[in-house]
């Protein structure tokens, strides 16, 4: 019996020893994460852009690259990987090793090839962690100058009493410009034939020209069109006016209610990437939106800076991808 305390402390110990290593089991993963933030970044970082040189996803990229890389304290190199509407660039970052020096930024084609492509390379939401949206991009609704309309109202009017007349440009099956054409005869209850391009360069030269009577034009590239009347600009795709063109109304404003289809650019980082990276990068860059030559350079391309969380990026994704599948079976979309 003299032994009995001994055997309880001996137990007692046992118990501290158990419940301290599984504490430990607990925590060890906390530690390594915060560890790892705290010596990111120790390299240069890669920024992959699955489009080509000279774009507006490229553009983008290299006007965050450098003052992100001043945040971070290591040089960001963009990294073009064209190929397949984006969807080559999208699948090597996907498979990257998620230790932060592999970020993606992706802009409408990256959630359109998703849905579009059976059996895609990657998966705009499993494969990827959210960090944060860039910068948001409306596009212009601009038509030949020789148009008789000046309006939206009066271009839904022009299309019900010219059935089949109207058509469209857009830079490709599934891209943002065929996208916001379809959904705007769906919601405006018109007929427009689309006239595909191979890029939107042409098919806004085609505007221009008056071969064609409409499209969805980035304001970068358009605007000046629009203010020199070699075009008419009928309205802006965002919720919103843009507060780089506030002098046009939204198409929703302007006669279709329910119209909204804005681009975005979207920084990501491979599946499972440390929240303590997330975190460290998604701080940098919302220190990096607001230098002021940053947001210059971005106003001047039509966008707006934005700088959410992941959590609102993650939102934004899963919306546009139900909005893009809404508008492909409506239309029959195929790729």
């Amino acid at each position: 019996m003299r032994f009995a305390p001994c055997r309880i402390l001996v137990r007692y110990t046992l118990r501290v020893t158990r419940l301290f290593a599984c504490l430990l089991l607990a925590v060890s993963p906390l530690v390594s994460h915060l560890a790892t933030a705290q010596a990111y970044p120790a390299k240069p970082i890669r920024l992959v852009v699955g489009l080509a040189p000279g774009g507006a996803t490229d553009i983008m990229a290299r006007t965050l690259a450098p003052a992100l890389g001043e945040e971070l304290g290591q040089p960001v190199v963009v990294d073009n990987r064209p190929g397949a509407a984006g969807s080559i660039g999208a699948a090597s970052a996907a498979k990257a090793p998620p230790d932060g020096y592999t970020l993606f930024l992706a802009s409408s084609s990256f959630t359109s090839n998703a849905v579009l492509q059976q059996n895609g390379s990657y998966d705009p939401l499993a494969d990827f962690e959210p960090i944060t949206n860039i910068a948001s991009a409306p596009f212009l609704l601009v038509v030949r100058n020789s148009l008789p309309v000046s309006s939206v109202q009066e271009l839904i009017a022009y299309a019900k009493s010219h059935p089949g007349k109207l058509n469209y440009a857009s830079s490709g099956i599934g891209s943002t410009a065929h996208l916001s054409g379809e959904f705007l005869k769906r919601a405006a209850g018109i007929e427009m034939t689309h006239i595909v391009y191979r890029g939107a360069g042409p098919a806004l030269a085609d505007v221009l020209g008056g071969q064609v009577d409409m499209m969805f034009a980035s304001i970068v590239s358009s605007l000046h069109h629009a203010k020199s009347g070699k075009l008419k600009a009928l309205g802006v795709t965002s919720a919103q006016r843009s507060a780089a063109v506030p002098e046009f109304p939204t198409v929703a404003e302007a006669g279709v209610p329910s119209f909204e289809m804005t681009g975005y650019f979207g920084l990501l980082a491979p599946a499972r990437t440390p929240p303590g990276i997330v975190a460290t990068v998604h701080s940098a860059v919302q220190r990096a939106i607001r230098r002021r030559d940053v947001v210059e350079r971005i106003a001047a391309d039509g966008a707006e800076p934005d700088g959410c969380t992941p959590a609102e990026l993650r939102a934004l994704l899963e919306k546009d991808m139900k909005s893009i599948a809404e508008i492909t079976r409506g239309a029959n979309i195929q790729r």
